[in-house]
């Protein structure tokens, strides 16, 4: 058993290699299959000799990375507090009125906490605490270079 929980996300590693010396020992790619991740190393091959067929694909589980599932209070959040929280998760901070109605509601969920510095007074910088963080990368989507890939 690998040890996952059922409920943890997936984003699947491949190493994807071009059968010809010249082009080194391949890269890994994140992809949910072997035939995305084969398209990917494909379009971002520069020689227009390189075919489907030349790409060679294996999966890599020990390279997978394990995103968190989204719990019950994340998901319940509305769509301004959950860009708080992938904004905060980018930048490792979040400055704003210590009033604002979508901070609040992510201090008392136990998900941001307040600095107590700011510019001015009523403003302060916000950062994530350890349950948030786990709520803004479980927000993240699995492959995120790729939209529209499902897991």
């Amino acid at each position: 058993m690998s040890g996952r929980t059922d409920t943890a996300r997936v984003r699947k590693a491949w190493h994807a290699q071009i059968m010809d010396p010249a082009y080194g020992l391949g890269e890994i790619i994140y992809a949910p299959t072997a035939s995305k991740a084969r398209y990917q190393k494909l379009l971002g091959a520069d020689c227009d000799s390189i075919t489907f067929a030349s790409i060679r694909v294996r999966r890599m589980p020990d390279e997978d990375i394990i995103l968190p599932a989204v719990d019950a209070v994340t998901a319940a959040l509305d769509e301004e507090a959950k860009s708080v929280l992938n904004h905060t998760l980018i930048n490792q901070r979040f400055y704003t009125a210590t009033d604002d109605k979508a901070i609040c509601s992510l201090v008392q969920a136990g998900l941001m906490k307040d600095t107590g510095r700011g510019w001015n007074e009523g403003e302060s910088y916000f950062v994530l605490t350890d349950a948030g963080h786990t709520a803004a990368v479980s927000l993240r989507p699995i492959y995120p270079d790729y939209p529209g890939y499902r897991a």
